[in-house]
């Protein structure tokens, strides 16, 4: 059955398009202690892929493709495997940011509504939605006041104050996307295992956020000094605790069969990615990083 895509908008057979990038499932099972993936608000049954949206025709799917392969091969891998890489982007970069933010929040608009958020900040979502749209075709020359923000994260040193004691494991692994908003502030916020696209709907101090803005032509990923606001790092905490919320809902039943299958492949366990993030947290927290059916921090509402 032909549809209008939702990019080009021509009539078109659409495509099952993932919201977020298939390479980062395939990375985030292959790296796993377990080989399978548990997400959301039902933790208790496995799945093997994220979620997909009939939304492209098979010539908007090919173009976006091209831009996670190079995101994939250029950036996404070589910095798993080595924290300190460092590459010299171009132009395909903001449009691959722009295009996870793009469809990230398309997906919350449908599944939310955005309700969270105030009359303007839903508005000026509407305009971002489409001024994102215009560049990613090639109608607008940048995202203009919708920027796009890239962060990667790595092991962490050492941590002052209250932190979930699952903090590591979540920066390093979790995969996710949110609609964030506060007073003056409002972001789509798209999780790829150690990295985080912020695509901004409402952005009052940009000053605030130093060295994670991607510019449009060229620029370079390397580690540095991040400046962010402190609200950021609450932002973060919160969304670590709702992991342990979300581990806690995993029944007695799949736990056993969670410790049956890592007893099988115990060579497995040991090399994964699930058991690196797992040692940082227990450098950090001790014997706190087991408990984590048990927050630290209530989430926010």
């Amino acid at each position: 059955m032909q549809a209008l895509c939702r990019l080009c908008g021509e009539l078109a057979e659409l495509q099952d398009s993932h919201v977020l990038p298939a390479f980062v499932f395939r990375w985030l099972k292959e790296t796993s202690a377990t080989g399978f993936i548990r997400f959301g608000q039902s933790p208790n049954g496995r799945i093997q892929d994220g979620l997909k949206k009939p939304w492209l025709c098979l010539s908007c799917e090919q173009k976006l493709n091209a831009w996670e392969t190079k995101f994939a091969n250029n950036l996404f891998h070589p910095m798993n495997d080595d924290g300190g890489h460092r590459v010299r982007y171009g132009d395909w970069l903001l449009k691959f940011c722009v295009s996870v933010s793009w469809r990230s929040l398309s997906a919350m608009t449908e599944m939310t509504g955005l309700k969270q958020f105030s009359k303007a900040q839903q508005n000026a979502a509407i305009h971002a939605l489409d001024t994102w749209r215009g560049f990613l075709l090639d109608k607008v020359s940048h995202p203009g006041q919708f920027e796009q923000h890239l962060l990667p994260f790595d092991s962490i040193d050492r941590l002052t104050g209250s932190f979930p004691p699952n903090f590591c494991r979540y920066l390093l692994r979790a995969v996710e996307i949110d609609a964030a908003h506060g007073e003056k502030i409002a972001f789509i916020y798209s999780k790829l295992g150690r990295f985080v696209i912020l695509g901004f709907i409402e952005l009052p101090h940009p000053q605030q956020w130093v060295g994670s803005k991607i510019h449009v032509r060229e620029g370079l990923i390397a580690p540095r000094k991040y400046i962010l606001p402190i609200e950021f790092g609450d932002y973060l905490k919160d969304r670590a605790c709702r992991r342990t919320v979300v581990y806690g809902k995993i029944s007695d039943k799949q736990l056993g069969k969670i410790d049956e299958t890592l007893r099988k492949d115990m060579d497995r366990l040991a090399r994964s990615e699930t058991f690196n993030a797992m040692t940082e947290d227990v450098r950090l927290f001790g014997d706190r990083a087991f408990a984590t059916s048990r927050p630290q921090h209530k989430p926010k509402n």
